[in-house]
């Protein structure tokens, strides 16, 4: 869907000429044909929104050539979009064409571009850098939505581990890696954004803002990676805890079988001499001498603490 817009001192208003009258030009969820439109409006190569939809796009802020556009600038940051339920779809990338009086953005979330628009923007230049942040405010706020998550897991670790646990730690674990490998790529991106010249015109305390809530996605990202990996370990030392409680009582009573049936295996050779071997109760004192030794290793085993 294309839409396109005039900003005016009382924001943006729709723009019903061609995309390249158009000030402000937005692509959300956009078909080829719309793509193929808005390139040949604005002499961009096609490839420039080839991986829009696509977990494979990485962030990046670069320049572009156009016939149309003066000294254009490509800059890619990552929105997040909860309606889809698998996370390399929800970090959706949102690719922004500019130069100094045209912008274009394709995305696959409206409310993020809605929720800049309603800030009533007069510049494009506002408009960019009120987006940017938009999109900053909506990746923190699902990361915070994660520590919530963390702390019910980390709750659980502390007094056992279930396989309902483990599944949702390795859920929680692979949104992280996602989210962590984003954020690293758009930290570089939103420096080199923030270096260059067309940044001159934001306010200072725009980009400030811009640059210190990206920071702020880095240090919480990583922090919640830490955390995920130290109740991670936590698991990992309560099964191996298991597994070794298992296997010392096993080999106890592997122990205690292996002295009753020593005991058996004598009394039942088959060579004269041997003990009540015609004895009317000859079984049961066999027995009883089996599990009399039997129990005497299992005391002292269970009072060495083996089985613990």
């Amino acid at each position: 869907m294309i839409n396109k817009y005039i900003l005016t001192p009382a924001g943006a208003k729709k723009h019903q000429g061609v995309p390249a009258n158009a000030e402000l030009v937005t692509l959300v969820k956009p078909s080829d044909h719309e793509i193929k439109q808005v390139c040949q409006s604005f002499d961009l190569s096609p490839f420039t929104f080839q991986y829009r939809s696509s977990p494979e796009e990485v962030s990046r802020f670069h320049r572009t050539t156009s016939d149309v556009l003066t000294n254009p600038a490509i800059l890619v940051i990552y929105d997040f979009i909860p309606a889809f339920k698998k996370i390399e779809n929800q970090l959706s990338p949102s690719l922004i064409v500019f130069d100094n009086h045209h912008l274009i953005i394709c995305t696959d979330s409206q409310d993020t571009i809605q929720r800049a628009l309603a800030k009533l923007p007069t510049t494009l230049a506002e408009l960019l850098i009120d987006y940017l942040i938009a999109c900053q405010h909506v990746l923190m706020t699902t990361l915070k939505s994660y520590k919530k998550e963390i702390d019910k897991l980390d709750q659980k670790a502390r007094v056992g581990f279930s396989n309902d646990s483990l599944r949702a730690l390795t859920t929680l674990t692979r949104r992280l890696v996602f989210f962590e490998h984003t954020m690293n790529d758009q930290a570089t991106t939103i420096t080199a954004f923030l270096e260059d010249k067309h940044c001159q015109c934001f306010p200072i305390e725009k980009q400030l803002e811009l640059e210190v809530q990206q920071r702020r996605l880095t240090k919480t990202i990583h922090i919640f990676r830490d955390l995920l990996a130290s109740i991670s370990d936590l698991f990992t030392a309560m099964m191996d805890n298991h597994l070794n409680n298992l296997m010392q009582f096993l080999d106890s009573a592997g122990l205690i079988i292996a002295i009753a049936a020593l005991v058996t295996g004598f009394m039942g050779m088959n060579v004269g001499g041997m003990p009540w071997k015609n004895d009317l109760y000859g079984f049961w004192l066999i027995l009883g001498i089996a599990l009399i030794f039997a129990l005497t290793a299992a005391i002292f085993l269970r009072r060495k603490k083996y089985t613990k």
